[in-house]
């Protein structure tokens, strides 16, 4: 509240210059229980008010800003709109209105209003922060960056914004840069839990996988629950190879949302880690239905059945997939081992030479599949 009672003293000052009637008295009654922190008396206060100067755009602002903070968002819109209509061309009121659009899901209007306070004052850093929020929120990842960056030059410790241009870069593959923002924000935003679990999710792209482990345990303890934190704790703790304890990351995951493809994958992996074959083809056909046609799933399927000797299987996955432009660079790997299994010899050794000729990993892989072509 501190800085909100300093914004509605300046108010106080504004209407004594221009009021002269009751309505300066409840005016400054909502003022003082502001300060005191008690919103439900400033609320009631700044009604009384309206009651005998309903045009004053100062006190709906006041009003609207209050009823924000109670999260009674239709309410707080039609405070601004009055305001608005009064005042149209006060860039705070503005901004207020755009936020309190967004946050009901109006993002089309929020972005106008947005707009609108950023016209009026283009060095305002929370309606940038609005715009970058939007633009995250529809999938825009660098119009998030873009605007998410210009609203930290005017207000470069703000923790919301923070989070939005780290959110911005992980989205688009730059984990370097995600991963360099949030170390940056640390000092102001180190017990916030969305803050830990993007850092988690970050520290696991960039394969940091014990600092993950322990960043996103920590996002937990601060109230974190999502299927996203605990797909990341799988992810972690699937790497660390504590299988036991991924497999009921990716449990919790899944109890929480039967819809995450990526935890039915990681559970599939976990599971055929632990030796539990059938349990680990059931994740992946489920995986498969919430994601069909994802080349990583369909591979990873064609692998258990490798490994339950079931070549037929393995092949009538691994052909279509390896004629696949987006296939998983280890395809024509375990297609040419199908192959040779199921005794179609040549066909294996042109596979193997395709994939030694196209192989861009470790060459060990490499290696193996050049002294098998010499025994072919």
């Amino acid at each position: 509240m501190p800085q909100r009672a300093a914004q509605l003293m300046l108010l106080i000052a504004l209407c004594i210059a221009s009021c002269g009637d009751s309505s300066i008295k409840y005016y400054n009654l909502g003022v003082e229980a502001a300060q005191r922190d008690d919103l439900d008396e400033a609320i009631a206060m700044w009604h009384r008010s309206l009651e005998t100067r309903p045009d004053d755009p100062d006190t709906r602002y006041n009003l609207g800003m209050a009823l924000l903070e109670r999260k009674q968002y239709a309410e707080a819109q039609f405070q601004f709109e009055k305001a608005a209509a009064v005042r149209a061309d006060d860039y705070e009121l503005q901004y207020a209105l755009g936020r309190t659009l967004e946050l009901q899901g109006n993002l089309t209007e929020a972005k106008k209003a947005y707009r609108f306070a950023v016209d009026l004052k283009p060095n305002f850093a929370g309606p940038n922060a609005g715009l970058a929020s939007i633009a995250l929120s529809q999938g825009q990842f660098a119009t998030a960056e873009k605007y998410a960056t210009e609203a930290l030059r005017f207000s470069p410790r703000d923790p919301r914004t923070n989070l939005i241009l780290s959110e911005a870069y992980y989205r688009q593959d730059n984990h370097q840069a995600a991963y360099a923002q949030l170390i940056s924000a640390q000092s102001y935003l180190s017990g916030d839990p969305e803050y830990l679990l993007l850092l988690g999710e970050a520290m696991n792209a960039r394969r940091m996988f014990t600092d993950a482990l322990s960043a996103l345990l920590r996002a937990r303890e601060a109230g974190q629950e999502s299927s996203v934190l605990y797909y990341n704790l799988g992810l972690a703790a699937n790497e660390l190879r504590m299988y036991k304890e991924a497999e009921e990351y990716y449990r919790l995951s899944l109890f929480r949302d039967k819809s995450n493809a990526d935890a039915w994958e990681g559970l599939a992996r976990t599971r055929f880690e632990l030796d539990d074959i059938q349990g680990s083809l059931d994740a992946w056909k489920q995986a498969r239905t919430l994601a069909p046609g994802d080349g990583d799933i369909e591979l990873g399927i064609a692998i258990v059945h490798m490994r339950l000797r079931d070549f037929q299987q393995a092949a009538a996955v691994l052909e279509p997939l390896s004629r696949r432009q987006d296939a998983p660079p280890r395809t024509l790997y375990y297609l040419g081992h199908t192959l040779m299994r199921l005794g179609r010899i040549a066909e294996a050794k042109r596979v193997f030479e395709d994939f030694v000729e196209t192989w861009k990993g470790e060459s060990a892989l490499a290696d193996e599949v050049r002294e098998i072509l010499i025994t072919l």
